[in-house]
């Protein structure tokens, strides 16, 4: 697990606040994607993305914008 600085940690905490998906489409705030992106990703991904930020969060979400993205 890599260390994430302050400015980061931010990042990733504005896009759970967020009411949009990378998509565009609408999404719950407190939740990383809407649910057709989210059941798009691989199940270890999608339990990765419950770890807390700072404690893994960020790499899941990266990963899972990377699939979305077809990246």
């Amino acid at each position: 697990m890599k260390s994430t600085k302050a400015s980061d940690r931010l990042f990733y905490i504005d896009q759970l606040k967020s009411e949009e998906c990378i998509c565009g489409k609408a999404k719950s705030r407190g939740k990383s994607f809407c649910w057709k992106c989210f059941k798009s990703l691989p199940g270890y991904l999608k339990q990765d993305l419950y770890s807390p930020v700072g404690q893994g969060y960020e790499e899941a979400y990266d990963s899972a914008v990377m699939i979305l993205e077809g990246a």
